[in-house]
């Protein structure tokens, strides 16, 4: 081999030949160095990239657990939102009813208290036409009383006018006969 050597190094185009070989060589072995290099970063790359992957699938997963999860929370409070919504109709027509009583109340109160004071000027009258009556029937018991009177003293009177006018017919028969 150092023979060979040799003749390569007296022969200039077999040393250019020879140079260029080396030079071809070590592009090869640039091109094949730069190629494992790329391999190698793709391989990091896709591991990180493949990394990467799967903890963002996990990650959405997750997500869409959650999101179900919210999209339930979501549904439960859209259902509380139409009752509270409900109530608040409801709310709104019972506040309008207790304001419809109270006026009614009111208006029933004015007319209880003049209804009260109505029944106290009737109770006046007839407490007074109580004593009026009272009065009539004292003046109806003496003037019954004193009817009674004079009923006895008229019967008496007839009986004594009958008694003389039987006296004077009598006298009348006996003195004619």
């Amino acid at each position: 081999m150092t023979e060979f050597l040799s003749q390569i190094g007296k022969d200039p185009i077999l040393m250019t030949a020879a140079a260029v070989g080396v030079v071809l060589v070590l592009f090869v072995v640039l091109v094949v160095i730069v190629a494992s290099m790329r391999i190698h970063t793709y391989k990091n790359l896709y591991r990180n990239t493949y990394a990467d992957n799967k903890e963002k699938a996990q990650e959405i997963a997750q997500l869409q657990e959650k999101l179900t999860t919210l999209q339930l929370e979501n549904r439960e409070q859209a259902t509380a939102l139409e009752a509270f919504d409900e109530t608040k109709v409801k709310l709104k027509e019972h506040q309008e009813a207790l304001a419809t009583t109270r006026e009614e109340s009111a208006r029933l109160q004015e007319r209880y208290h003049a209804t009260s004071a109505e029944l106290e000027g009737y109770k006046e009258r007839y407490t007074a036409l109580e004593e009026e009556l009272n009065l009539f029937k004292e003046r109806l018991e003496s003037i019954a009383e004193e009817n009674n009177k004079l009923r006895i003293n008229n019967a008496r009177l007839l009986m004594k006018l009958e008694t003389e006018e039987r006296y004077q017919t009598m006298r009348h028969h006996k003195g004619e006969s």
